[in-house]
């Protein structure tokens, strides 16, 4: 859902929200490839994950300490190329992850859920951040409930529920498989570790609220459909590295400084419905589970595991070095899997320097912020990509490390959308898994940062209508809808909607929650 350690590197500066601009037209500047750029909703702000409902999306936004805000925007996309902003709903925190559903079945969300991973002096919108350490302070996953009048929707939106989280609430996914019947519920997983102190996270305040000081844990939520004000935590799956050399995750190892000492934790998770599967990107291994039938995935038995050889000393089944292990995603068969390493070093291609160790006695600088493609089911390496090997830039300020996307779902091909920062965002076919092709992007110049990147070809999509500007492309294409200002909150683009020039999905979407899939086929 997702950044993490290159918000501690930027200056994070608030502006005015401004209207949104459709009908963008492409700038000649900007490198593309079979997209055009439709939308902008310029707003200064950090926008961080998407999550879809129908004819809606709902994108988490905040800044930082120096001026604070947060919350969600929640636009009507009846018409993807002229999103229009319903609601601003401010609720300080970050990074205000969401995940939506809808409990009626009109077609318009009603239940809200954002991930708060800050200390904040309380569970409830309004409170004001507090010290990082503050043993008295709250983070964990806010859940709201929405008017949902198809006529007016969105016009209430109230907090019901708080549900705190060690060490907070950085990205949260969503496992639906008990949502239907009488006593359906909304299964939950929740993804953090010890970068900062907490209330109850970290090397100090973690052992004396009797947790463990490098969480060691995922945390798994249930919201009843029919009562989410008794929302709660059910389960804390225990986590760990199977064969990495120090078994843990050290920030200093990859240079970085002034952070909690170590962590053992995830930072975000897939599900594959079909399958059963949960791939987690769990900071020093991608991991491949499978799912009980009470949702919770078993993360003591990894059906496989994903290591890179410079820190596992050698032992890894993917080449070079991996800074952190940010995201996963599933093809769609369920057997291949995409494991994204989040560089925390600079550049494009972005580079690393290690610290030595005793499994890495030389240390060395690293290309980093790659993605890798392998066998879900025994781990075999199949193919590696970076953006910044077909689009290198020495500019200043540059900074192109694998981010955040969403799988294709509901077509005959594997494709992959997925956001690069200064990168930009782009299509990768990995249908054949060892033969990557890049078949679309559009990589913004001057670029303030784009966080996430999803396809949603939602109800109000009509392909016959998809005409909003004289656009360079020509034939089909589907939505792709993005989210910026992570390097640079002035220069943020807000939302933004491109035309990808893509097969159209057999069926049409009424929903998409981030790392969910769920086909529909």
């Amino acid at each position: 859902m997702k950044s993490s350690f290159r918000l501690l590197l930027f200056a994070l500066v608030a502006l005015g929200l401004i209207a949104g601009t459709a009908g963008a037209r492409p700038d000649p500047g900007d490198p593309h490839k079979k997209m055009d750029r439709l939308f902008t909703s310029p707003n200064g702000k950090t926008n961080s994950d998407l999550a879809f409902w129908g004819n809606h999306a709902f994108m988490g936004y905040y800044t930082g300490d120096a001026t604070p805000t947060g919350g969600v925007q929640i636009f009507d996309i009846s018409d993807p190329a002229n999103p229009v902003l319903v609601r601003d709903f401010q609720c300080d925190g970050l990074q205000n992850d969401p995940i939506v559903w809808d409990r009626n079945g009109n077609g318009v969300a009603d239940l809200l859920l954002l991930a708060v991973d800050r200390t904040m002096a309380g569970p409830e919108c309004g409170a004001v951040r507090a010290a990082h350490d503050d043993p008295t302070g709250w983070e964990g996953i806010r859940v709201f409930e929405m008017s949902d009048d198809p006529a007016n929707p969105f016009a209430t939106i109230e907090q019901v529920a708080a549900v705190y989280q060690d060490c907070g609430s950085h990205t949260i996914t969503l496992w639906p498989g008990d949502a239907e019947g009488p006593d359906g519920r909304l299964v939950v997983y929740n993804s953090s570790y010890p970068l900062r102190p907490g209330p109850t996270c970290g090397q100090v305040n973690g052992p004396a609220a009797g947790r463990d000081p490098l969480h060691g844990v995922i945390q798994v939520i249930e919201v009843p459909l029919d009562d989410p004000a008794s929302s709660s935590e059910i389960a804390e799956p225990p986590i760990s590295y199977p064969g990495d050399p120090d078994g843990i995750m050290d920030w200093t190892e990859r240079g970085l400084v002034g952070l909690e000492p170590a962590a053992v934790a995830c930072h975000d998770i897939v599900v594959h419905m079909d399958h059963g599967l949960a791939g987690g990107a769990c900071a020093e291994q991608g991991q491949v589970w499978e799912i009980g039938p009470d949702g919770i995935p078993d993360t003591e038995n990894p059906v496989s595991i994903i290591d890179d050889e410079v820190t596992s000393g050698g032992t890894g089944n993917i080449p070079g070095a991996v800074d952190f292990f940010h995201s996963v995603m599933f093809n769609n068969d369920g057997d291949v899997l995409n494991t994204v390493d989040e560089s925390f070093g600079s550049g494009c291609p972005t580079m690393t320097t290690y610290q030595a160790r005793p499994w890495n006695p030389t240390g060395g600088t690293h290309k980093t912020g790659r993605m890798f493609f392998s066998d879900t089911e025994t781990g075999e390496f199949f193919s590696e990509f970076h953006v910044g090997d077909l689009r290198p830039s020495s500019a200043p300020g540059e900074y192109c490390s694998a981010h955040m996307g969403m799988a294709v779902m509901d077509i005959k091909r594997d494709l992959l959308v997925n956001a690069w920062y200064t990168g930009g965002v782009d299509v990768i076919n990995f249908t054949h898994p060892t033969r990557l092709k890049e078949i679309a992007f559009w990589d913004p110049v001057p670029n303030s940062g784009t966080w996430s990147a999803y396809p949603y070809v939602g109800p109000g999509f009509d392909k016959r209508d998809f005409k909003p500007c004289k656009c360079a492309i020509k034939g089909p294409g589907i939505p792709v809808y993005a989210t910026d200002g992570v390097v640079n909150n002035p220069l943020a683009q807000g939302m933004v909607v491109y035309r990808a020039k893509l097969e159209q999905p057999k069926v049409v979407r009424d929903h998409l929650n981030p790392q969910t899939m769920d086909h529909m086929e």
